[in-house]
């Protein structure tokens, strides 16, 4: 997908309705009218948020246009959201902490399980956060950027992240997916968008296991059953790998229908071995038995 390198380009020009515009990005706005006002549109449960998500399909970013830069050929959100030490002071910080952490959280989970992110671009004057004694931003303009953008990259430890424009969102265990490593061009494009489509399957293989094995989550191949949570803490919970027993490569371009049962839930590195060398093991003979 192309991207629009000028940055004045993206700046809005009219100043549409927040409720309007994370609707049109494709989020269930209907909770908005459970208050004792009669315009859903002012509730302020929601409307100064600085991020919303619906499950499972998309998270909406609230971006200030002066927070954009440009990286290679790309325009991007490389801003560490994440708040700490006490660093908000003065009137509202409580609300001010509250929405940055939602909106960390949200790009985390949209890392996480690669959803597609939609910016709502803003232009105004924002609120210098080290200033106990600063007014609330003031937005004069707003504009639905009708580009996709992706977290392309978060550090669960700092809280660094990356969101670009036009990429293709793919979930941090794609990432490291040693599955990918065997497709290029538009034969990877069609991978990814194929672990897009089957999220959904995937994080109910990871439930069905955890309901399964009593809340414990661990690697399915013979002699390894590794367990993130167990060794990594809370960092690790929920956490693993999901493979296809039978290979993608061997899926029809349009993709197919999943199963549970085709689904195997494994560690990095069983998975990382499944795949060495672009080849699809089978996991009963994956680890030797001594």
């Amino acid at each position: 997908m192309s991207t629009i390198i000028d940055l004045a380009a993206l700046k809005p020009i009219a100043k549409p309705l927040v409720i309007d515009l994370v609707k049109e990005a494709g989020v269930d706005v209907s909770e908005w009218s459970d208050f004792k006002g009669s315009n859903p549109a002012i509730n302020p449960k929601y409307c100064y948020n600085w991020s919303f998500r619906q499950p499972d399909k998309v998270v909406v970013a609230l971006f200030f246009h002066e927070d954009l830069t440009i990286a290679g050929e790309n325009i991007v959100h490389d801003q560490n959201i994440r708040l700490r030490d006490g660093r908000f002071g003065g009137r509202g910080a409580a609300q001010w902490k509250k929405r940055a952490n939602e909106l960390d959280d949200n790009l985390r989970i949209a890392y996480r399980d690669g959803l597609p992110v939609r910016a709502i671009i803003l232009e105004g004057e924002k609120r210098d956060h080290l200033d106990a004694e600063a007014e609330s931003s003031a937005v004069e303009k707003r504009r639905l950027d009708p580009v996709p953008w992706a977290v392309t990259s978060y550090d669960v430890t700092s809280g660094n992240c990356i969101v670009t424009r036009g990429a293709l969102p793919a979930s941090s265990t794609d990432a490291d997916d040693p599955e990918i490593q065997g497709f290029e061009g538009e034969e990877r494009r069609r991978y990814i968008l194929h672990r897009r489509r089957e999220a959904s399957v995937r994080a109910k293989k990871i439930q069905a296991a955890l309901w399964e094995n009593k809340g414990l989550l661990k690697c399915e191949v013979p002699r390894c059953g590794f367990d993130f949570k167990a060794t990594y803490g809370e960092l690790g919970k929920e956490f693993a790998h999901v493979h296809h027993l039978k290979p993608l490569s061997e899926a029809p371009a349009e993709g197919r229908p999943i199963k549970l049962n085709e689904l195997a839930i494994v560690c990095a590195n069983c998975h990382a071995m499944i795949h060495r060398g672009g080849e699809c093991r089978p996991i009963d003979a994956l680890i030797p038995a001594h």
